[in-house]
């Protein structure tokens, strides 16, 4: 395999979405999520993080550090429950402890309120370049 076809990616499965899954110690799977590729052929990602921030400019302003990190850590997981996140399966459980759906609002909330340690995980497994290699 040359250095060129490692990093050459299958640009239908980085629109189609790639299943993620996450198990417990002893193999079983607890949940799944189906996401896009955040960046590559999904140009919608990017064309949307930049327009959100760009609505959010004038909120920045008179923000810390600290609080604009926070900010932009909501809006991209707003973006990533409009156009990364299609599906998701599994024990992921509510605020009252039921089995969720997988909605935008749902997305939203366990990324950035429930889970933000799994919102992480889930960035640093989307941008692995072997995840989507066109093999």
């Amino acid at each position: 395999m040359s250095l060129n076809e490692y990093f050459r990616t299958d640009k239908s499965l980085e629109l189609e979405g790639l299943k993620i899954e996450y198990a417990d110690t002893e193999g079983e799977t607890l949940a799944w999520f189906k996401c896009r590729r955040p960046g590559g052929s999904n140009h919608e990602y990017p064309l949307l993080f930049s327009l959100k921030l760009r609505e959010a400019e004038e909120d920045f302003k008179g923000m810390s550090d600290v609080q604009i990190e926070e900010a932009v850590r909501r809006i991209k997981a707003q973006v990533y429950a409009d156009v990364i996140v299609l599906a998701w399966g599994g024990d992921i459980q509510g605020p009252d402890g039921k089995v969720m759906e997988c909605s935008k609002e749902n997305v939203y909330w366990l990324l950035a309120e429930d889970c933000p340690d799994l919102f992480d995980d889930l960035q640093a497994r989307l941008n692995m370049i072997s995840n989507w290699s066109a093999k």
